[in-house]
């Protein structure tokens, strides 16, 4: 059987109170799935909480089988790779540099570049066709341009869960689509896990069929499968058309 990427069980989640809980949800790779809820609900709260950036107040997370609190913190990076909704602002870095970043795990102390990092590195640029951005720097580059090189140095980091904080948010429509096409090809191609959040209802209903909700009422986590517009509104903003 396929292991499980995520598994989430029993799952409360938040900070002085638990806002939001989960029963029981397993992730698999080879799909995308569309984290979508009002604003404030605990969406970035669980984005931290699956990358171990805070910790759960009760319940389990298991990434790859293993329960979240025994992977230890050079091992998660080589589990797990996290795109945060606001790119770094950073002076005189080119964009390969930051691509670069995302071999450090398998790195030496020296952290010097191996040939198979160079090759990683090379292949993450490809695949997001981001080849003329490569020696910009990042401070020169458009928001979507960022959140591309963002996404590839995620890719060279050789994870097999990709979460990503609201990667559309401040793209236009294009690339809104773009980004979207490009995570849905770095699954299919390379038989990733990828979790967003996003607002974009419609954009997403195209790209994607499993969605993570959070129902307004209950607030629970909730995994549906291809549901229609009507239903997710519902479901996650108690809107009915």
């Amino acid at each position: 059987t396929q292991i499980k990427m995520i598994e989430l069980k029993n799952l409360h989640i938040g900070y002085s109170e638990s806002i939001l809980e989960c029963e029981n949800i397993k992730l698999e790779c080879g799909e995308v799935y569309i984290l979508v809820g009002k604003n404030g609900i605990g969406k970035s709260t669980l984005l931290k909480t699956l990358s171990k950036q805070i910790s759960a107040k009760s319940g389990q997370i298991l990434l790859e089988g293993k329960e979240i609190r025994q992977v230890s913190t050079s091992e998660l990076p080589k589990l797990l790779s996290f795109v945060p909704i606001h790119f770094p602002h950073m002076d005189y870095v080119r964009a390969r540099e930051f691509i670069s970043a995302g071999r450090a795990p398998y790195t030496n102390a020296m952290g010097k570049l191996t040939e198979t990092d160079s090759e990683e590195i090379q292949h993450a640029i490809d695949l997001l066709g981001i080849k003329s951005l490569a020696d910009r720097f990042t401070s020169q580059l458009s928001d979507g341009e960022k959140q591309l090189v963002a996404i590839a140095k995620a890719v060279a980091q050789k994870t097999s869960i990709i979460l990503l904080d609201e990667p559309t948010a401040f793209l236009d429509y294009s690339n809104k689509k773009k980004v979207l096409g490009l995570l849905k090809e770095t699954v299919s191609k390379l038989n990733k896990c990828i979790v967003l959040s996003a607002h974009d209802i419609d954009l997403c209903l195209e790209f994607a069929s499993k969605f993570l909700i959070v129902n307004s009422t209950t607030r629970k986590l909730e995994l549906h499968t291809s549901p229609t517009k009507a239903e997710l509104l519902k479901i996650a903003f108690n809107e009915t058309n």
